[in-house]
């Protein structure tokens, strides 16, 4: 019979090996930005909108950072103006990063319950096998530049990338 200390341990190495992740195959990435999915009636906040652009920078330099290359989405600006959410368009961000040759596309989502409650998505696509590589999500507490930016930085350092060095 096992003592509870060993099963302890014993649960752990098996966990930590099944959570253990591969290190994603640098690339070409094509990212399509941040989608916020509001509340209907909620006013169009210029703070939201300058939240969005600073997450979006913030997640463009970690993935240069951990020696992706962003690939120029301009090209296919006229068909993403069509897209409402590219985040969850059916895989369209995966045909539009292969237009453009990037291996992977990168989405995001914003889904804001209140002005307390949001939840934080983001996407890691491999453009030629269709497939989702890496995703993940993070509830945040408060609709704050700092609240957004530590959870894109736990969102990416510790579920996208996890077990991968830090930039």
């Amino acid at each position: 019979m096992l003592k509870p200390l060993a099963l302890a341990m014993a649960a752990t190495l098996v966990l930590s090996s099944a959570w253990a992740q591969d290190p994603v195959p640098r690339g070409s990435v094509a990212f399509f930005g941040l989608y916020l999915m509001n509340n209907p009636g909620d006013p169009d906040d210029s703070d939201e909108r300058a939240r969005i652009a600073m997450a979006e920078d913030q997640i463009a330099r970690n993935l240069e950072a951990r020696g992706f290359i962003l690939v120029d989405t301009a090209p296919v600006a006229q068909k993403l103006a069509q897209v409402k959410n590219i985040a969850s368009c059916n895989g369209c961000d995966m045909k539009l990063a292969q237009e453009l040759g990037a291996d992977y596309s990168v989405t995001g989502e914003i889904q804001k319950t209140s002005e307390l409650i949001l939840a934080l998505n983001l996407f890691l696509r491999d453009a030629k096998a269709r497939a989702n590589v890496r995703h993940g999500a993070v509830d945040i507490r408060g609709n704050t530049d700092e609240s957004w930016s530590r959870g894109y930085r736990y969102l990416l350092n510790n579920i996208i990338f996890r077990g991968e060095p830090r930039p």
